[in-house]
């Protein structure tokens, strides 16, 4: 036993039974150590750091991806529109004359 877990059993043991006092004791180590568990540690963080800028590049270059799909599909869509509109015309051009 620690001296801090003395000392609490020395606290506790004045107003409760020796029993009591221990399970009590016992109790508060429980959740000292059960708290101290879920404490992210400094490593923990960076790695989690690390892990979110990872994420961050892949969706990144993700984005970048779909813009130049979209810019490519749309400078195609144009040039057809281009394309099939000068046809139309010259059609109309040629019937006229």
């Amino acid at each position: 036993m620690s001296i801090e877990v003395m000392e609490l059993f020395n606290i506790f043991s004045k107003t409760y039974t020796k029993e009591e006092a221990q399970t009590i004791v016992k109790d508060i180590e429980t959740l000292i150590s059960d708290h101290k568990r879920e404490l992210a540690t400094k490593e923990d963080i960076r790695e989690v750091r690390g892990e979110i800028r990872e994420v961050e590049l892949k969706l990144t270059k993700e984005i970048e991806q779909a813009k130049s799909s979209t810019i490519k599909w749309v400078v195609g869509w144009v040039a057809g529109l281009l394309i099939a509109y000068t046809g139309v015309i010259i059609t109309v051009l040629t019937l006229l004359k």
